[in-house]
């Protein structure tokens, strides 16, 4: 009931700024059809994002074979990947496309514990957040005098930002902490009341995946990767209707910041606020019309994503919403981490 009340409440949170956006003239949906006679912008974003999809179940594989001797095939972990994408799109609550994944997965490896499924979802979005914290950090260095000179709130972001990419590098300092060092939290935490449990089990598996360094900064690497590629789509199916040219080191720090703003779970998918943080983004620099930008990009993530649908369907087994909520809320009496 309690989820279900925030999932409403996001809904209609995410329509009201829509319908503010529509009757304010900032967002229009005719962009849609008038997008698909430009070039081959959409073509591209679509094998961005389906390429994009298909990478990123090989990091969560990497981070899976880390606690287990199951094979995991590509094809498997792809459909996987897949129907959790389709669920966290167009059913209530974001966690339920993660646990309908994690069902899956056992069925591959019954061996695996429930804390080290979880766990290796919660990295595989951890580190899916510090490539692109990592890439808007960077850029920000780099490019820190241009940005700062837009307007008094980019300095503001671009310090904010700055500091995540701090937190970034100290969550992999912390990844790598001494042996001593984790035996001592590990037995702290034991000791903290109701939740002390879970959450030694969850750093045992989070240090587990840390001390597998190889595994890890490939993980960084790749996460890297697909974040370029996810701004390369945003890039393609929008860049078409700039007006004008729009230099480089403005792309690669705006496009991250929305999608920053955009990965804190305020709205289901980001409906709404990001086409918010996007109209003023690239007001910054004098273009108009950021809701529509970030709207064509949402419009061909959610396409890709009800693809999930098919696996769904016709890929064997089929896993209920009632079992992934059992899974949720119910332990397991054996855990093996």
């Amino acid at each position: 009931m309690r989820d279900s009340l925030k999932m409403a409440l996001k809904v209609i949170l995410a329509v009201a700024i829509v319908t503010w956006l529509l009757k304010s003239g900032k967002l229009d949906f005719s962009l849609i059809a008038e997008s698909f006679k430009v070039g081959y912008g959409w073509l591209f974003c679509l094998l961005f994002l389906v390429f994009q999809d298909a990478v990123s179940s090989i990091r969560w594989r990497w981070l899976l074979k880390v606690n287990s001797q199951a094979k995991f095939p590509f094809l498997d972990m792809v459909r996987v990947t897949w129907i959790g994408l389709f669920f966290n799109s167009f059913l209530p609550g974001a966690v339920t496309g993660d646990f309908i994944k994690l069902l899956y997965i056992r069925d591959l490896d019954p061996k695996m514990s429930k804390t080290y499924l979880v766990t290796s979802v919660l990295m595989d979005r951890i580190l899916g957040l510090m490539g692109l914290l990592l890439i808007l950090g960077v850029s920000s260095l780099i490019f820190y005098t241009e940005i700062i000179g837009l307007s008094p709130q980019m300095k503001n972001l671009v310090h904010f930002n700055l500091l995540l990419f701090v937190g970034a590098l100290g969550f992999i300092v912390f990844l790598f902490a001494p042996r001593a060092l984790q035996e001592k939290v590990l037995k702290l935490s034991a000791l903290i009341p109701v939740l002390g449990s879970k959450i030694h089990k969850t750093l045992m598996s989070v240090w587990t995946i840390g001390d597998n360094k190889t595994v890890l900064f490939k993980c960084i690497f790749i996460s890297m990767f697909l974040q370029a590629t996810n701004f390369g789509a945003f890039y393609l199916i929008s860049s078409p209707f700039y007006g004008t040219e729009v230099p480089f080191q403005y792309i690669i720090t705006l496009i991250p910041i929305g999608f920053m703003a955009v990965a804190v779970p305020i709205s289901p998918a980001g409906l709404g606020v990001g086409h918010v943080i996007f109209e003023k983004l690239f007001s910054f620099v004098g273009v108009d019309g950021g809701a529509n930008f970030f709207n064509l990009y949402f419009v061909a993530l959610v396409f890709i994503n009800s693809f999930g649908f098919l696996p769904y369907i016709f890929g064997g087994r089929q896993h209920s919403l009632k079992e992934a909520e059992d899974f949720e809320d119910k332990e397991v009496v054996t855990e093996n981490v």
